[in-house]
């Protein structure tokens, strides 16, 4: 996992003043956090085993294990060393390192506080009973096979429905019309909850097998024909069988959920407007 790597990183690299609760540094340190018993000895300085665990979380590293405890302390070593070496060459005085350092500080921080935000809000499993039975509703009872094609354009849309409603069968519409669409494709064991717009499912809903729409579908994506060709019974997974990556799921959602609450709560200003796009710079009369 990368973003704990960059965390560590950008701790051991950035070497910056704490907030009142953080341990301070002592004078020639690199290490803003090192509390507790050492995991190993640099240069006659303790290097916290809560470092070492941090590695070993992000890297997936088993610290029981002897060649992946090594690799922690090799990866972890390798942080301090170049750490000592910013230090040394007073690297933060070149914009360019400051900047990317921080940055990855900043990366670092937010992710962390999104562990910790999950911490301290656990998923319940009365809120993973919900979202299952939500969830089970949505897709219904039936998966569907169907052909589809999405056209870009309205009017040749609208012009291989008028064969549809005349009374040609798909499949020779699809023949004579699939080249001019944007996407022609068939497609097997659909769920309603993996279709991309919610027309499309009021569509195969209310499609019986044989059928076709007989007017485009407008969505986000273009419009759409579509010809139903089967269903069969659907039986979703067991609650158990899903449970923990509906955690995961509900986790991030609610991480989500709060930094759109944080934004909500922020005033920003002065931000600069974004360049003009080398589309809009060209167009006439600019």
């Amino acid at each position: 996992m990368r973003k704990l790597g960059l965390l560590l990183a950008s701790c051991l690299l950035a070497a910056c003043s704490g907030g009142d609760d953080a341990t301070p540094a002592k004078h020639g340190e690199v290490l803003q956090y090192n509390v507790g018993e050492p995991g190993m000895i640099v240069d006659g300085q303790g290097i916290s085993k809560e470092l070492l665990a941090a590695v070993a979380r992000g890297r997936g590293l088993d610290l029981n294990d002897p060649a992946q405890h090594e690799k922690a302390l090799r990866e972890l070593l390798d942080y301090v060393l170049l750490a000592q070496a910013a230090r040394k060459d007073a690297a933060d005085t070149d914009p360019v390192y400051a900047a990317d350092v921080e940055v990855t500080r900043l990366q670092g921080v937010a992710n962390a506080m999104l562990s910790l935000y999950a911490r301290r809000h656990p998923v319940t499993d009365a809120q993973l009973k919900a979202e299952y039975d939500e969830q089970t509703a949505k897709a219904g009872t039936l998966t569907y096979d169907f052909t589809q094609m999405l056209f870009e354009k309205e009017a040749d849309a609208m012009a291989a429905a008028a064969d549809l409603v005349a009374g040609k069968p798909y499949d020779k519409v699809y023949d004579a019309w699939h080249a001019k669409a944007q996407q022609a494709k068939a497609y097997k064991g659909v769920r309603l909850p993996q279709l991309p717009a919610p027309e499309l499912v009021e569509v195969l809903k209310a499609l019986k097998p044989g059928e076709a729409t007989k007017l485009p579908v407008k969505t986000e994506f273009g419009y759409h024909l579509i010809g139903l060709t089967a269903t069969a019974p659907y039986t979703p997974p067991a609650f158990d069988s899903v449970k923990d990556e509906m955690r995961a799921m509900l986790s991030a959602r609610q991480g989500q959920d709060y930094v759109t609450k944080l934004r909500a709560q922020s005033a920003v200003q002065n931000v600069a407007p974004a360049p003009a796009t080398p589309a809009a710079a060209a167009a006439p009369g600019r």
